[in-house]
């Protein structure tokens, strides 16, 4: 073989190689976050469910456990701002403080409004600024 046509098949064996690795090392991102959004949309789907605990209608005890509970699963996959709009959603409905409907109806709905952005964003989750003080044990009363 020509040193010509020896170049021109290593340059096409490289080309395929590089194409197959991106091809692969996309498609393998591309699952990985379709794999974190369906597990953020199965835990966020039980957080907001349990918000039901904090409503008159209902008021269960079991319920806030449960969101606490996810809550603190959320430090594993939720970006900072929904962890904080949670913590401050439950300063707004604590009892120990007066809030109006209007303060903690706003509040719900910010949190809403963050877990919605993130998962439309779909964007994993790579950075926090969150501290380990910022993390709260709670206890549902």
């Amino acid at each position: 073989m020509e040193q010509e046509t020896i170049n021109i098949l290593i340059s096409v064996i490289g080309t395929v190689l590089v194409g197959g690795f991106v091809t692969w090392y996309l498609n393998e991102r591309s699952k990985r976050i379709y794999e974190e959004y369906k597990r953020k949309e199965e835990k966020y789907s039980e957080l907001i469910r349990s918000l039901r605990g904090f409503y008159v209608d209902s008021f269960s005890k079991e319920l806030r456990t449960e969101f606490l509970n996810q809550l603190n699963l959320c430090w594993m996959h939720c970006p900072d701002e929904v962890i904080r709009k949670a913590y401050n959603f439950l300063s707004m409905v604590h009892t120990d403080q007066k809030r109006s409907d209007e303060e903690k109806e706003k509040a719900v709905g910010e949190l809403i409004l963050a877990i919605r952005e993130d998962l439309i964003g779909r964007k994993p989750l790579k950075k926090t600024r969150l501290k380990p003080e910022d993390f709260k044990h709670l206890k549902a009363t």
